[in-house]
C-alpha cells in the first residue's frame, strides 16, 4: 500500500508536495553535503593506501599500471595500512593568491584624482600622481601606491601576508569646466607568504578608462572601466601527519607523504567596472559631502596543475568569481591658507557591502590520477565577509610654482577576514 493512502487527504496532499519540493532542490544540496575542506579531502582519498579512490589492484594490492603517476603509484601501492589515526597537514592554498584580487578595486582613487582636475580654478587638486605634462586640455599623468594585506587563517585557507606596488601611467582630456576622460596603463605586483609553509606572487599588466561629469556646482558622476591580466605563482608546502598509537602509550607522529613544496603557474583575467556620484557642501573653508558608489567585478582563474616530488600534487579546474559591492559614505576637507602655501587634508569614510560574492565549491584531482575519470576532489574556499569599512587619510600640500606636494594613508576596518593598508605619496607639478 502507498504510505500516502495511510494519510488523511490534506495530510497526503502535503507530504506528495514536501517530497516533490525535496526531489526538486536535492541536486543543488548535493555539492554542499558532500564539501569540506581540502585537508579533510586529502586524509579521506589518501589514508589506507588511497582505498576510497577505487584503483585496480593485484593480489598484492599494487596498483596496475596505467592508471596514476609515479608517486601516487608508489604511495597508494601495498596493503591498506591500520592502527593510526592520519590528520592533514596542508596549506590549502586552492585559491593561492585569487582572493587578493577582488579586494580594494572599490577603492582605485583614480578616477576622483582626474575629477580634480575641473576643480583646479576653485580649488586646489588632489594630487594623488604626478603630472607628467600638461597641454592645456590634455596631460599626461602617473601614480604610485604601496599595499599591505593581511588574510587570516580559517580552517578553508591557511593565511597570507602581502605586500606590492602598483602604478598607472595615463592620459586625459578636459571638456570644459564640466567633464574629464582619460586611459591609462595599469601595472600591479604582489608578493607574499603563506602561513603554513609557502609564497606566492602575481604580475598584473591591466588599462583602465576613466570619465567624470559635474553637471552642477557641487554635484559631481564618477565612472570607470579596465580590464587586468593576471600571472599568478604560487608554491605551497603540502604533507600528510600520521599519528600512530601504541598500545596504552602515547601516540607517534612523522609525516608520510613528507612535507613537500607543490608548485603552480597560471593567470587570471579580470574584468571591473564602478559608478560613484556624490555632493560637497561649503562652509568656509571646509567641505563636506556624501558619496555613495557602485563597484562590479568579475575574475576567471584558468585551470592549472601542479608539479612536486609528491603524490599530493592537484589538477585545479576553472574558478569563477563575481562580486557587486556598495559604498556609502562622506568625505570632509578643510583649507589652510598660509605665507608658503596651501594646506588641505582631507578624510574619507565608506561602508563597503557585498552582495555577490560567495563562498564557493571548489574541485580538482590529483595531478597523478591519470584514469580518463579521476576521483574528484570537492572542497570549500573561505567565506567572503558582506560588510566593513574603509578609511582614507590625506593632506596635500600646494605650494608656489604649480607643485603640489601629497601623502595618504587608506585602510580597512570591520572584516574578519582581510586587512589591509594602502600608501601613497607623490608630487605632481603643472605647467
Amino acid at each position: 500500500m502507498n504510505p500516502f493512502d495511510r494519510m488523511p487527504a490534506r495530510q497526503g496532499v502535503r507530504a506528495r508536495c514536501l517530497v516533490v519540493v525535496l526531489a526538486m532542490v536535492a541536486p543543488f544540496w548535493a555539492p554542499a553535503a558532500h564539501a569540506q575542506t581540502l585537508d579533510d579531502q586529502y586524509s579521506n582519498y589518501l589514508e589506507g593506501k588511497c582505498s576510497n579512490m577505487h584503483f585496480a589492484r593485484d593480489d598484492n594490492f599494487d596498483l596496475l599500471p596505467g592508471q596514476a603517476g609515479p608517486h601516487l603509484m608508489a604511495y597508494c601501492s601495498g596493503p591498506l595500512i591500520v592502527g593510526g589515526a592520519i590528520e592533514t597537514s596542508s596549506t590549502g592554498g586552492a585559491a593561492g593568491a585569487e582572493e587578493l584580487s577582488n579586494q580594494g578595486g572599490e577603492e582605485d582613487r583614480a578616477l576622483q584624482r582626474r575629477r580634480k582636475r575641473l576643480e583646479n580654478d576653485t580649488g586646489p587638486a588632489d594630487p594623488a600622481d604626478t603630472e607628467l605634462a600638461n597641454f592645456g586640455a590634455t596631460s599626461i599623468f602617473s601614480s604610485f601606491d604601496y599595499q599591505h594585506e593581511h588574510q587570516t587563517s580559517t580552517q578553508y585557507e591557511a593565511g597570507r601576508t602581502s605586500h606590492g606596488f602598483g602604478g598607472l601611467l595615463g592620459a586625459d582630456y578636459r571638456f570644459g569646466t564640466k567633464a574629464v576622460a582619460g586611459l591609462a596603463l595599469r601595472y600591479q605586483e604582489l608578493s607574499g607568504t603563506i602561513e603554513s609553509g609557502g609564497n606566492f606572487s602575481t604580475h598584473a599588466p591591466g588599462i583602465r578608462a576613466y570619465a567624470s561629469w559635474l553637471p552642477v556646482e557641487g554635484l559631481f558622476i564618477d565612472a570607470a572601466a579596465g580590464f587586468d591580466r593576471r600571472s599568478v605563482d604560487t608554491l605551497r608546502i603540502v604533507g600528510l601527519k600520521v599519528t600512530v598509537f601504541g598500545h596504552g602509550g602515547p601516540g607517534f607522529s612523522s609525516y608520510n607523504p613528507p612535507l613537500t613544496p607543490a608548485t603552480s603557474n597560471t593567470h587570471e583575467r579580470i574584468a571591473n567596472a564602478a559608478v560613484q556620484t556624490g555632493y560637497d557642501f561649503h562652509f568656509g573653508g571646509t567641505a563636506f559631502g556624501p558619496r555613495l558608489g557602485l563597484a562590479y567585478s568579475h575574475s576567471v582563474l584558468d585551470p592549472y596543475v601542479e608539479s612536486g616530488d609528491t603524490p599530493m600534487t592537484l589538477a585545479f579546474d576553472q574558478q569563477a568569481r563575481t562580486s557587486l559591492r556598495t559604498l556609502t559614505g562622506f568625505q570632509v576637507t578643510h583649507t589652510f591658507n598660509g605665507r608658503a602655501g596651501v594646506l588641505v587634508p582631507q578624510l574619507n569614510a565608506d561602508w563597503v557591502h557585498e552582495y555577490r560574492d560567495d563562498q564557493q565549491l571548489l574541485t580538482a584531482h590529483f595531478a597523478e590520477d591519470l584514469r580518463p575519470d579521476p576521483t574528484q576532489l570537492h572542497f570549500l574556499n573561505n567565506p567572503p565577509d558582506r560588510d566593513w569599512f574603509v578609511f582614507r587619510l590625506s593632506t596635500v600640500a600646494v605650494l608656489p610654482h604649480g607643485v603640489s606636494l601629497f601623502v595618504a594613508a587608506e585602510a580597512s576596518a570591520g572584516n574578519w577576514l582581510v586587512e589591509r593598508y594602502v600608501g601613497s605619496l607623490g608630487v605632481r607639478w603643472e605647467l
